[in-house]
């Protein structure tokens, strides 16, 4: 058998070592790490060849090892061949105490003696090539190697890492005789299932997107996984399955939990965001303060070969569970343990956001990533955000407080950005808010040069008290250098006057550019699904510029299920809403009292919601949950509690549509007997709003629709969407503005929808109500 391996992966197990430092999160980005390498390549002379393949075999001890990778730098120097890798950093170079990386210098010797044993020499020349971001200087460190000094080194790490690849090779040939045997899970398919399974497949199996529009309740998730399982055919294919919510990654945990039951033989991996998984109070990402953190790359491989060969479903508490063991920083460890599994399941950022995303998948080509996206329509304002940066001028002033004693100072260097901030401010002639085309270019060599004082200082200073504080703020200049890069048409340079702030913002009005070049350029088949991508045109342009194909499956469930009844006579514009809330406490009221039951309000905004649940009667005979703004973890899992219990009398939670309780949750059965739709779900009128409407009016003439109609409808549909899960549910919604009779929202429903019946008094709802319960009590006897 030949055992594959790459260099940069077999250097980064094997060689990585110290601490997880400052520098670790400085993330270098693509284009930063490219245009790096390519001011050092472009000085080459013609002789000098960049980027170069080399690949070779190696027998040792009867094995066939076939080693590959690409040198950045192949030059020949006064009739000399020097094998060059470039590194790009933050750190100063010019430091006394800068030595170079022992992996970079792995990496190095890997390459050279590869490269004498091919071209059968005893001696090479090697260069290390460090150049700083911040400055475009470089510094070298040269070396002379001969194949003899080399080769012990050489065989001792392709035989120590071809054994975690023996490993790794015996969990492939396990994993591809399950998946051949595999089989799905149930006896019997939900309608509409087996079409989005075929869908995947084709899409998976030809490299292509799809947007799928899915009724809830049909098991989205389970067919797309078990698709895109099926058409694994490559060992370098691994699927992300991407989610907005924590309630979608349980329910693909879950999934494949599920398949592992029926013979799958896979790992898979749950990512969770650092600041969750952190196990100290605050966090502290510096070495000195985190013992996680202290030593994490001497512990690491240990730590990803106990849990590898141990565990097949690597939640959050089992990542957790061994980090503990090992003594390391469970989010970094959850990311170097990911490029060895076979399922990552995985907020958006992790795939898509330039800050964030998962560098070795979407920044070179050694794997082959396959895409789900759960619940696509969040994507359109996800992917704004992820190509959106904003700095405070409270952040700046809490980096001068916290850095007030590092020397060299920075503290002249904080200023001149504050300085700018108030330069901005005056500019705003006492409004809140005002919008440029252009980027500050003098904002942007500022926070640049505050980013490089502030290294410099911190490297003079290594132990300075409030170091992590100041690398907060170093993260947040950091973020938007990092964004500033792909500044394009599609962006804007905003100043807002918060109450007692001042925020500036480099705002992403569409990202589709980027989430298209990820699709086409960096993935091989992609599946973005939901059950409320309506309208397709709006979704498919501002994901993926209009790439990929659609399928749309209509609902499995009796359409008689569900009772759509809307209220036109009802007007919940902003100026219209005193007058509008005996209307909706009313039919609320009449609602809730027609059968005892779960019920939900849902409104437009906190502000609304209050105002109506002020406005019931006081002496209304039921059980009110509200839904607050900042709610922990544990007091969503406590509502959603109340939503199980045996019910004496009903209960109605009032809820924000678009909110944690309006997507992604599963009200099963009795858990839910309808809901109240107040209002048509625009976002608020203000001025990042209003900008999107202008963007969107120059670019695609449809402007109050995309930034207005459309979002807000999808909020409608996401929140009605809850009452039916499967089969022999049913309930009833209720939905109360005059503008969801009109010709535009009509073309926004669900097929599903068609027979709504419009109701317009209390006495009619009353009647109408009072017939669906009966007729479905007579559907469904209770036993």
């Amino acid at each position: 058998m030949t055992l594959k391996i790459g260099v940069g992966e077999m250097v980064s197990f094997l060689y990585a070592s110290g601490d997880l430092s400052s520098e670790t999160f400085q993330n270098v980005s693509q284009l930063e790490g490219i245009k790096a390498h390519q001011y050092v390549q472009n000085k080459y002379d013609s002789k000098g060849q960049k980027e170069v393949s080399i690949k070779g075999n190696y027998d040792l001890n009867d094995k066939t090892y076939q080693i590959q990778g690409r040198m950045d730098g192949l030059l020949e120097i006064d009739g000399e061949i020097h094998i060059e890798e470039i590194k790009s950093t933050r750190r100063d170079i010019h430091d006394f105490l800068f030595t170079p990386n022992l992996e970079h210098e792995a990496q190095l010797k890997i390459y050279a003696f590869l490269w004498m044993y091919l071209e059968n020499i005893g001696t090479v020349k090697g260069r290390l090539t460090y150049i700083e971001l911040s400055k475009y200087q470089t510094k070298t460190f040269d070396y002379v190697f001969t194949r003899a000094e080399l080769k012990p080194f050489f065989e001792t790490s392709i035989e120590t890492y071809g054994a975690w690849i023996t490993e790794l090779e015996l969990h492939l040939i396990e994993k591809k005789a399950s998946l051949q045997a595999l089989k799905f899970p149930f006896e019997t398919y939900r309608k509409g299932q087996r079409d989005l399974m075929k869908a995947t497949y084709h899409t998976m199996k030809e490299d292509e997107v799809l947007f799928a529009i899915a009724p809830t309740g049909i098991g989205k998730t389970m067919a797309t996984l078990f698709s895109t399982l099926k058409a694994l055919d490559d060992d370098q294919e691994k699927i992300f399955y991407c989610t907005a919510k924590n309630q979608g990654k349980k329910v693909a945990i879950d999934s494949m939990d599920t398949l592992h039951t029926q013979g799958l033989k896979t790992k898979t991996i749950e990512i969770t965001s650092k600041d969750d998984i952190c196990f100290l109070e605050k966090r502290e990402c510096d070495p000195d303060k985190c013992p996680f953190a202290r030593g994490f790359f001497d512990r690491l491989t240990d730590a990803m070969k106990d849990m590898f060969l141990n565990e097949s479903l690597m939640t959050r508490a089992v990542v957790e569970s061994y980090a503990r063991k090992h003594t390391v920083c469970p989010f970094e460890f959850s990311l170097f343990i990911s490029y060895y599994v076979d399922v990552i399941i995985c907020d958006y950022n992790y795939v898509f956001d330039p800050r964030i995303h998962l560098v070795r998948y979407f920044d070179d080509d050694t794997y082959k990533p396959k895409l789900l996206i759960d619940e696509a329509h969040n994507m359109v304002p996800r992917s704004r955000d992820m190509f959106s940066a904003t700095l405070l001028k409270s952040d700046l002033i809490t980096l001068r407080k916290a850095g007030s004693k590092l020397k060299p100072s920075i503290r002249h260097s904080v200023n001149k950005l504050i300085e700018r901030f108030d330069h901005f401010e005056a500019e705003l002639e006492g409004e809140n808010f005002k919008s440029y085309l252009n980027v500050d270019m003098t904002y942007l060599e500022l926070v640049s040069n505050l980013m490089m004082k502030i290294t410099n200082a911190l490297k003079e200073n290594p132990k300075y008290p409030k170091k992590s504080e100041v690398m907060d703020g170093y993260m947040k200049l950091l973020t938007l250098s990092v964004i500033s890069l792909y500044y394009d048409t599609p962006f804007r340079f905003n100043i807002i006057r918060q109450t007692e702030d001042l925020e500036i913002t480099i705002q992403c009005l569409d990202a589709s550019k980027y989430i298209q070049d990820t699709l086409k350029n960096k993935s091989h088949g992609a599946v973005f699904f939901s059950a409320t991508l309506y309208p397709t045109d709006y979704y498919q342009t501002l994901i993926s510029k209009g790439y990929g194909q659609i399928i749309q499956i209509t609902s499995p469930f009796d359409r008689e299920n569900l009772k759509i009844m809307t209220n036109d006579r009802v007007d919940t514009r902003y100026k219209s809403r005193d007058q509008s809330l005996e209307q909706i406490t009313k039919a609320i009221e009449t609602v809730v009292k027609s059968k005892v039951g779960n019920y939900i309000a849902f409104f437009p905004s906190y502000q609304y919601l209050n105002q109506v649940k002020d406005a019931l009667d006081a002496n209304l005979d039921i059980d009110i949950i509200v839904q607050s703004r900042a709610m922990e973890a544990y007091q969503r899992e406590e509502i959603m509690s109340l939503f199980k219990r045996d019910l004496s009398r009903s209960q109605i939670a009032f809820f924000v549509m678009g909110g944690v309780f309006a997507e992604g949750i599963d009200y099963v059965g009795d858990m839910l007997s309808g809901v109240i739709i107040v209002g048509v779900g625009l976002p608020m009128v203000n001025e990042p709003n209003q900008q999107l409407r202008a963007y969107y009016d120059d670019t695609f003439k449809r402007g109050f629709d995309y930034a207005y109609t459309y979002p807000g409808m999808n909020k409608v549909i996401q929140a009605v969407g809850r009452v039916i899960r499967k089969d022999d549910d049913y309930g009833v919604a209720l939905l109360m503005d005059d503008r969801f009779v009109t010709p535009l929202y009509k073309r926004l429903m669900p097929k599903e929808w068609d027979a709504k019946q419009v109701v317009r008094t209390e006495s009619h709802l009353e009647d109408t109500l009072k017939t669906f319960w009966e007729k479905m009590a007579a559907k469904y006897p209770k036993s």
